[in-house]
């Protein structure tokens, strides 16, 4: 069961370099969680911004079945948005991750894999949140907070605990039907097939119509030429 054994730090460099040195020490469904992370970091290796107040947690997942890392980051990404509901917060993803809430950041999803002698041995999902810490002014178009979303601080161990009950549900469910998981988050994302956007790709920016949209990948119409996308960012035309 996710959360069932809960190692609570004052500070630590990285939650998900934490569980990543130590994973064989402890069991399936381990969560670390840090009241600050000094070497927190997010897609691309860039640094994640984890001051006290928010809420930096990673989950050690030692899958039996052989599911795809992805199959993870989408319970993960899932879990987060049904678990604001009864806040009143309505969340959407930015593809493939990212937690979104009236064009502002709130919380990232990194997923790591650990493989031993080509054998997939763990899957560390490490999660950032914003919730009572305060976002610095040159990110204040960019993220947003739970505290000024619902104008209130909130206990950070209680939306915690929100989280991990909805992933455990929704790991019950998904894990015997993981197409069904992808429709669910493809249904939560802000892009959809059809629609125009601009990427970075490589340091170039592209703009083209979604074709299709994977877990993984993003197919673009570019004037005459389809292109499927994997390590992209989306970012504003």
């Amino acid at each position: 069961m996710i959360g069932e054994k809960l190692i609570r730090v004052p500070i630590i460099g990285s939650t998900n370099d934490f569980l990543k040195e130590n994973w064989k020490l402890f069991p399936h469904g381990t969560v670390i969680v840090a009241d600050v992370q000094t070497t927190g970091r997010g897609r691309f290796n860039r640094a994640w911004y984890s001051p006290e107040g928010g809420l930096w947690f990673s989950v050690l997942f030692k899958p039996r079945k052989n599911m795809r890392p992805n199959f993870y980051t989408k319970l993960s990404a899932v879990s987060i948005v049904r678990s604001l509901r009864p806040l009143k917060v309505e969340a959407k993803l930015k593809w493939p991750n990212d937690v979104y809430v009236d064009g502002k950041k709130l919380a990232g999803i990194l997923t790591e894999t650990i493989f031993e002698e080509d054998r997939l041995g763990a899957i560390i999902v490490g999660i950032g949140m914003n919730v009572n810490n305060e976002i610095p002014k040159e990110l204040e178009k960019k993220a947003t907070s739970l505290k000024l979303l619902v104008g209130e601080e909130l206990e950070r161990l209680s939306v915690l605990s929100m989280i991990l009950r909805e992933m455990n549900r929704a790991l019950r469910v998904y894990s015997r039907k993981p197409e069904a998981l992808t429709r669910v988050w493809k249904n939560m994302l802000i892009q959809k097939e059809g629609q125009l956007i601009c990427v970075n790709v490589g340091g170039e920016t592209l703009k083209g119509e979604i074709v299709q949209i994977d877990d993984e990948s993003i197919t673009l119409r570019i004037q005459d030429k389809t292109m499927r996308l994997s390590s992209l960012e989306i970012v504003d035309c």
